[in-house]
């Protein structure tokens, strides 16, 4: 008995064969030929003879079969499984590319009107409210996209993220109280999962391809990793460059107005609702709607029509997503957590020490950001250059800042974060104080255009840094990334709705401030971590 034991033992060494496979091929060559064999039987023989084919009488007499099978047919199993893995690759990489251009529009369509936000819709707020709002409602969408993830399928929260960015872009065709700060509320949420989301996608294609190809896993993720980032601020630059294109065409893009129809956005005041701004026009409703894209049918309102462009580019990465991606394969642990027990487990995250010493920082991340959504691109853009500017001063933030990550990740590995935080700490109190006092003239074009790639550039080194130190720092990865976007979501809200009450100099005071303090905590967290070992007193020697 033990002698036929280590029989088996060593035809299962012999052979790089599971035995789930081995069974596998013979049941299924069995059951072929026990149908062919009864061919001439009814249905239903057929079934109860397939459910009734002999197997081999032992593990080994199973074993010389596969082995006879594999002799003959070794040369077409081994081509076959080559065409496999190259199915595979091409599978891996055609989903890859089509969730990257999905998003891409959907970026597109979503970054530069964000960046005008301020500038087309000044009154009462709305443009700084509805940014607020959107920030909002990401930090919750952030603490519960965990458990969102886990209990529904990814292409569908894919799909309902990328419908809400066509439902914002129409809620910004027809603004009102009630159309864009909504939409702003749903559209912020949703895009919690999205991000969460394709950060499983990518991990999970970058593991599929290690599997097929053979190179490390870490390796490979990185790989799809760095692809994703170009795709993203692609969409920065491109969805930039055509707001200042289309917007050239308008004579007034250079002038401080934003546009000259700004007559249809409906407001409520505090006391009655149902007061508005717009103009009433006795006409058929076809002709109202009309107006909204042309001006007294003569000349048209070209951000109007960059609207319908982007609504356009939302609607291509619907389209995309959902009929290009496939249902993705993600390999991720299938217990389902309770929702309330997922929600401790992100929150629990805010109690440890690494949050305690990196916590301003993070939101610094946000807050530094928001300012040149809110303030800057309005005071250097609109109110100097005119807003089809805007798209150039942002397609320069955008370029940097993909140029200075390229940069980071080949200096990473020969300098330590502790010296790209004091650098940036250094430029950006620098840049704040430039903010204050500078007050540039329609002539300093070029001027502008550098003041924004050094924010770009800056923005690249805060966001890889401090989320690098931070996943380094922490023993649990998810929480730790939940948590930096919470922060940054936080930063980005303070700075938005501050600017319905703060000036310039106090907001630049609360950023500056809050650097500061956030960089003493990592400073402090950094020792810490790596305490300075005394030198010895060692007796001199004549």
């Amino acid at each position: 008995m033990m002698s036929r034991e280590s029989e088996d033992d060593d035809q299962i060494t012999d052979l790089e064969v599971s035995h789930a496979e081995m069974r596998a091929m013979l049941w299924g060559r069995q059951r072929e030929k026990s149908v062919s064999d009864n061919s001439v039987s009814s249905k239903a023989d057929d079934q109860v003879t397939s459910h009734r084919a002999e197997r081999a009488a032992s593990l080994s007499e199973e074993w010389k079969e596969l082995k006879r099978l594999r002799s003959t047919e070794g040369q077409s199993e081994n081509l076959n499984m080559g065409q496999h893995k190259t199915q595979s690759k091409l599978s891996v990489w055609k989903n890859f590319i089509a969730l990257c251009t999905g998003l891409m529009f959907a970026f597109m369509s979503f970054l530069p009107l964000r960046n005008i936000q301020t500038s087309i819709f000044p009154e009462y707020y709305l443009g700084t409210i509805s940014l607020g709002l959107i920030y909002g409602s990401f930090v919750i969408g952030c603490v519960v996209s965990p458990w969102l993830v886990q209990n529904a399928r990814p292409k569908g929260l894919i799909l309902f993220s990328l419908i809400s960015h066509v439902f914002y872009v129409t809620s910004n065709l027809f603004p009102s109280v009630w159309t864009l700060l909504p939409m702003s509320v749903v559209f912020g949420f949703l895009q919690a999962p999205l991000w969460s989301v394709q950060e499983l996608l990518i991990g999970s294609y970058g593991t599929s391809y290690s599997s097929i190809t053979g190179i490390r896993i870490e390796r490979s993720i990185h790989q799809f990793q760095s692809v994703f980032v170009v795709f993203c601020h692609s969409a920065q630059i491109f969805g930039n460059l055509i707001q200042s294109v289309t917007l050239r065409f308008d004579e007034n893009y250079t002038h401080a107005k934003v546009s000259a129809y700004e007559t249809h956005i409906s407001t409520c005041n505090s006391s009655l609702c149902g007061d508005s701004i717009h103009t009433s026009y006795d006409e058929t409703f076809g002709e109202k709607i009309l107006r909204y894209f042309v001006e007294d049918f003569d000349r048209p309102d070209y951000l109007q029509i960059l609207k319908l462009l982007y609504l356009w580019l939302a609607c291509c990465s619907v389209i995309l997503i959902g009929c290009c991606l496939r249902k993705p394969d993600i390999i991720i642990n299938k217990r389902k957590t309770p929702f309330w027990d997922k929600i401790f487990d992100v929150l629990s995250f805010f109690r440890t020490r690494t949050f305690l010493m990196l916590g301003l920082l993070m939101v610094f991340t946000g807050m530094q950001q928001a300012i040149v959504i809110s303030d800057v691109t309005k005071m250097y853009g609109t109110d100097t250059l005119g807003m089809g500017m805007i798209g150039y001063l942002m397609m320069c933030y955008g370029t940097s800042q993909l140029a200075m990550l390229l940069v980071i990740e080949k200096l990473q590995k020969r300098l330590k974060s502790v010296f790209f935080v004091l650098q940036g700490f250094l430029v950006t109190q620098g840049l704040l104080l430039v903010l204050y006092i500078w007050e540039p003239h329609s002539d300093s074009v070029y001027s502008i255009l550098g003041f924004m790639s050094l924010w770009g550039a800056l923005d690249a080194v805060w966001q890889s840094q401090v989320q690098g130190i931070l996943v380094s720092s922490a023993v649990r990865k998810e929480p730790a990334v939940i948590c930096y976007r919470v922060c940054q979501g936080l930063g980005l809200c303070a700075v938005f709705f501050s600017s319905m009450v703060l000036t310039l100099l106090y907001k630049v005071c609360l950023i500056g401030s809050t650097l500061v303090l956030g960089v003493i905590g990592y400073l402090i967290m950094e020792v810490s971590n790596n305490p300075v070992t005394p030198i010895e007193n060692r007796a001199f020697n004549v």
